[in-house]
């Protein structure tokens, strides 16, 4: 999935100077008007001090704002660039879908061969601590001679779980296992198509699939698992829904599976919301089953036109579906000055 963004002339200039200067640690890169673009360099705290310079960075990181990072690591050797993508877990879903998907542009347009590693990261930590590079440079060695180790080798028992967590969602996005890990906002466009892969698969109690069957204008259906069974079971169906009120009947405690039948169009929603709340079970089951969720209704001859994931039910309002259900043809980057109308018009 690409995103249309590019790379401005002034992270390109910035980037020069920064493969050329080697007093310089890390080049942030942000995205304004449709544009990456360069925020300011920061220096080695002392000349080539990688680990010690890394405290530097929680002055650019934020909570809720995905960013770039583009490091120079001197221990590393003549390819000693790194890219990291940062996007926070609780970043709105539409910045996490923007980064993401605009994260491989970023790394080609300035040359992927300048790059000896990228990562993605979602946690301030990750980014600033010391362990957490060393851990991914050993990770990177691999397993097979004396002395070397696995990230996994390191963790304790929640680390590894929410490692799995995090494995989950890559492969349920892709389809299959992979290197890197793309975030959600809205997944790919268009049906559900039969070249997905289904993830994990589930047994699903006949009154989901009757449900979905019988999805109409308005409606709306939402699927749970049964965490003990595994299994798929029917938490909603209702009709007359309005757009504004579907928040409403997501639940904010635990994800959720849920079809919307967009009033007065062809369009059926699929969304998937996950609460930062939700146990580290919960989160793998519905991470690695969401594919086969949009099989389920693919089966029972739903087609869904748009797909959005969220964190939150707040985030699923009435503003959001109808804009895409009918898109804005200007928005407030794009539309600059408004033309004046012709005489007689």
């Amino acid at each position: 999935m690409q995103s249309g963004i590019a790379v401005s002339s002034e992270l390109h200039d910035a980037f020069n100077d920064f493969s050329s200067d080697s007093s310089i640690f890390c080049l942030p890169v942000t995205i304004t008007a449709e544009s990456l673009t360069p925020l300011s360099p920061i220096r080695f705290s002392s000349p080539g001090a990688f680990y010690p310079s890394l405290s530097q960075l929680s002055s650019v990181l934020q909570p809720k704002t995905p960013l770039y990072l583009l490091f120079r690591r001197p221990e590393s050797g003549s390819s000693s660039l790194c890219a990291l993508t940062y996007i926070p877990s609780n970043a709105p879903v539409r910045a996490k879908t923007l980064f993401a998907s605009t994260r491989a542009t970023l790394v080609r347009e300035l040359g992927s061969e300048k790059f000896a590693t990228t990562i993605f990261a979602t946690e301030e930590e990750e980014v600033t601590s010391e362990e957490a590079w060393r851990e991914r440079d050993a990770e990177k060695k691999g397993s097979g001679g004396k002395g070397d180790f696995r990230r996994e080798d390191l963790m304790g028992d929640k680390e590894r779980e929410l490692e799995a967590v995090r494995r989950a969602e890559e492969e349920a996005r892709s389809g299959t296992p992979g290197r890197d890990i793309g975030i959600g906002g809205s997944f790919a466009r268009g049906g559900f198509g039969s070249g997905v892969q289904s993830g994990m698969r589930m047994t699903v109690d006949d009154d989901v699939k009757s449900a979905l069957e019988g999805l109409h204008d308005g409606g709306l259906v939402q699927l749970a698992i049964d965490i003990p069974s595994e299994t798929f079971k029917l938490a909603a169906a209702e009709s007359g829904i309005d757009a504004n009120s579907v928040q409403t009947h997501i639940s904010s405690s635990s994800p959720r599976y849920t079809f919307y039948h967009y009033p007065e169009t062809d369009t059926v929603f699929f969304i998937y919301t996950c609460p930062s709340g939700s146990s580290i079970k919960e989160r793998m089951l519905y991470a690695s089953s969401r594919m086969y969720a949009l099989r389920v209704a693919d089966e029972q001859g739903l087609k869904i036109s748009k797909k959005i994931e969220a964190s939150s039910p707040d985030e699923i309002s009435g503003d959001r579906l109808q804009e895409e259900v009918q898109p804005q043809q200007n928005d407030g980057l794009r539309r600059g000055f408004a033309r004046p109308k012709r005489p007689g018009r």
